[in-house]
């Protein structure tokens, strides 16, 4: 609806406290907005199950007004904890951090498996009449058009079609993309009319030492923030 004020975040990878000082900042109000996070919640960070409690208790609350895409590595511990799972789902998984996630739910008398419907019904897209929301990229303008890796996986950056919204690929700064020759940064703080087409890509690295950034929408404008985060760099992968 676009009397409805979004609030759209990515890639918080168990940045418990970033997240929180981001919502806060970005003023997310849970009674009246819509809020959309772009997949990655779990993996790499230091508190990830924290996140998973928080976002799950949101969603609750917020029902419908709560939108948690499916990211990368969403689905590699939904693969790698299959009942039907083999031992490269695992190690895929492990490559990438998916060991913090396992022993964060531990440390909370917890085990993974069993949220996995939780995890599970998160949806690979999201879309309004203004934009598209997936994790990683977009070929064609139409979601259901693109392969599952694409959604998750992908980093084209040549996109053209109605706008989307994506996070995955961590960069310095939130950036505006349209087509294969036109590129450029988004102002933290500033209003601007929201494009019409193209991708603006939101991952910041937040996990790596940068910044957990955020982007709010009202009508046809929208503006991003951004907070510094807290974790000490890492590797990437």
């Amino acid at each position: 609806m676009r009397n409805e004020r979004v609030v759209v975040i990515t890639d918080i990878h168990g940045c418990y406290d970033e997240m929180r000082q981001l919502l806060d900042k970005l003023s997310f109000d849970k009674g009246h907005d819509r809020l959309i996070n772009l997949g990655d919640t779990i993996d790499r960070g230091p508190k990830i199950y924290e996140v998973f409690e928080f976002l799950r208790d949101l969603k609750e609350e917020m029902g419908e007004r709560c939108v948690l895409i499916k990211g990368n590595h969403e689905q590699m511990m939904l693969d790698a904890t299959s009942a039907e799972r083999n031992r490269r789902y695992k190690d895929l998984w492990y490559m990438n951090s998916g060991e913090k996630t396992v022993f964060a739910f531990i440390g909370h008398k917890h085990r993974i498996n069993e949220f996995r419907e939780w995890y599970e019904q998160m949806p690979y897209y999201y879309t309004d009449e203004r934009f598209i929301c997936v994790h990683a990229c977009l070929k064609d303008e139409d979601p259901e058009k693109n392969e599952r890796e694409t959604l998750i996986w992908g980093r084209d950056t040549d996109y053209a079609g109605k706008l989307v919204l994506t996070g995955h690929t961590p960069y310095r700064l939130p950036l505006y993309f349209c087509g294969s020759s036109k590129v450029g940064e988004i102002r933290e703080g500033a209003w601007g009319r929201l494009p019409g087409s193209g991708m603006i890509a939101l991952d910041t690295g937040c996990v790596f030492g940068n910044r957990l950034t955020g982007m709010v929408i009202e009508e046809d404008r929208f503006k991003v923030e951004s907070v510094a985060s807290t974790v000490m760099a890492g590797r990437r992968g």
